[in-house]
């Protein structure tokens, strides 16, 4: 083979490797981009329940996973929605029972009780947890209602909880130094969720409210 083939064979496999190596980084890229915009959950649907029961409380354990958080993320929202179909109005209440925050671990006082464990000296309750997630971090975990009583008769009602992380929140430091954690965590766990919650949500009659009896016709 002279020398004048094997320079042109020699630029011709230079140039599919050119190639192939732009492909590889652009379908990289394409993968890695449409991970990041899937990871974007805004207004889901958690939990769609129709209360009709009279004397019976409705408990469900909904489970929330945020898959990662980076400042300047967009503002993550989950719903919890009822609907009250009942002749009095009904009460909705949650406790925060377990929550991760990338290597932080918490298990709070109603959390340690539906497990059946003696609550331990440092757990902290459902309502100081929640204050901690929202005051503690430079992302705010906030869950928020326009009201936790649902009216009677088609009366509906919705938790929302909101992962808001700004590109800045007021505080250099603690953004720089959580957003090295968050990419560290998700370096060393690809497959985790950054923020796991576990949320018990309960729903009961008003029994002050129930329908009296008629009064007796004969009486």
């Amino acid at each position: 083979m002279d020398s004048k083939r094997k320079s042109s064979i020699l630029k011709y496999s230079r140039l599919i490797f050119i190639i192939l190596l732009l492909v590889s980084n652009t379908f990289a890229w394409f993968i890695y981009a449409t991970k990041i915009d899937n990871q974007v959950s805004v207004h889901v649907k958690a939990w769609d329940v129709v209360f009709e029961a009279g004397d019976t409380a409705i408990e469900n354990t909904v489970n929330i996973s945020v898959e990662s958080v980076y400042p300047g993320m967009e503002d993550y929202e989950y719903e919890i929605k009822a609907y009250n179909r009942s002749e009095v109005s009904a009460t909705m209440t949650y406790q925060l029972l377990e929550a991760r925050i990338l290597n932080d671990s918490y298990i709070t006082v109603e959390g340690r009780a539906v497990r059946g464990e003696t609550p331990l000296a440092t757990d902290l309750t459902s309502q100081q947890l929640m204050s901690r997630l929202t005051n503690n971090y430079p992302f705010s975990i906030t869950i928020s209602t326009s009201s936790s009583t649902i009216d009677s008769e088609d009366g509906e009602e919705t938790y929302t909880l909101s992962v808001v992380w700004p590109y800045e929140s007021g505080n250099d430091a603690l953004d720089t130094q959580w957003g090295i954690n968050a990419a560290s965590y998700k370096s060393a766990h690809p497959t985790e969720s950054s923020i796991v919650l576990k949320l018990k949500i309960t729903i009961t009659q008003n029994i002050d409210e129930s329908p009296s009896q008629d009064p007796d016709p004969g009486s």
